[in-house]
């Protein structure tokens, strides 16, 4: 595994654009977030990188780490996807800055820790701004357990995320409220995967009040969030089939609007250039923007 950071504004720490990456392999991440944790991940790049790539973020279950997605980045990679799995505070190597007590406070099931989450999914964003071989027009979230509710949490507020695929939700998992952010998260396609036993628990209840959303169900016992992997079969390539279908394909008609804005501009806008670069975000289209609530800058 190959590490290369660099320093770079607004306290977030990056791997350099300039850096020659090969597809095959991981590439150790280090970024601070907004609010001061160091967050640790993997990077894959796209296997064919002759044109810009979907992006997919992997956020993993309560006391688990970004090793647990080794078994679905195999195929993601196959697939032609940038893969970007992250530990998400208090988890793995993202335990800096030691004196904020980061594991003991995921223990103790701190729930002002798990609603900050989100920011590590910004900051993973921030990061994947920087490689060009990286479609962020085509963005895709995958989490399981709490990291469906993170999942969720950030995609209510960036709505350039495409898709979100949720391993087993819940609708309140440590403090975070997941019955609200799917009222919010609007018509964008999401898909559950849980077993029959947890179903009643909060997928059924999350899928009857998305707007889009398949809810996957599964005999097998025990298979709680990334644990249904190698005891599902085929669970893998529905996963990665759905994501396909679901992100879209290249678009040479992007528009670029703030994570803070509902107005969106075309490409080569002066407007981009007044908008801060962390704050940009990419749809494939004006269509997919006004699907989304967006609209065009008053003439």
């Amino acid at each position: 595994m190959r590490h290369c950071t660099s320093r770079a504004a607004l306290g977030f720490v990056f791997l350099c654009s300039a850096t020659i990456l090969h597809a095959g392999e991981p590439y150790r991440v280090e970024y601070t977030t907004s609010d001061g944790v160091v967050i640790i991940g993997d990077y894959w790049m796209p296997k064919d990188a002759k044109t810009p790539a979907p992006a997919v973020i992997l956020l993993h279950m309560y006391r688990s780490d970004r090793s647990a997605w080794r078994p679905l980045v195999s195929v993601l990679e196959d697939a032609g996807f940038a893969i970007m799995a992250i530990d998400m505070r208090g988890h793995g190597e993202s335990i800096k800055p030691e004196d904020r007590k980061l594991e003991k406070r995921v223990r103790d099931r701190d729930p002002v820790l798990f609603r900050a989450m989100h920011r590590d999914v910004f900051g993973a964003y921030r990061w994947l701004q920087q490689r060009p071989e990286v479609d962020l027009s085509r963005l895709a979230i995958v989490g399981a357990s709490v990291g469906c509710s993170v999942a969720l949490d950030y995609a209510v507020r960036d709505k350039s995320v495409d898709t979100v695929v949720l391993m087993t939700p819940g609708e309140n998992y440590l403090g975070v409220d997941s019955v609200e952010d799917i009222k919010q998260y609007g018509r964008r396609p999401v898909l559950m995967l849980t077993s029959e036993e947890e179903r009643p628990k909060g997928p059924q209840a999350l899928s009857e009040l998305a707007k889009q959303a398949e809810l996957k169900t599964y005999a097998t016992t025990g298979i709680h969030g990334t644990r249904m992997f190698g005891k599902v079969p085929g669970v893998r390539h529905y996963i990665v089939t759905y994501l396909k279908k679901n992100i879209g394909g290249p678009s040479a008609g992007a528009v670029t609007a703030s994570v803070n804005s509902d107005v969106y501009h075309a490409a080569g806008s002066p407007e981009i250039e007044r908008i801060n670069v962390e704050n940009r975000r990419l749809y494939s289209s004006a269509v997919e923007a006004e699907r989304r609530g967006l609209r065009p800058p008053k003439n």
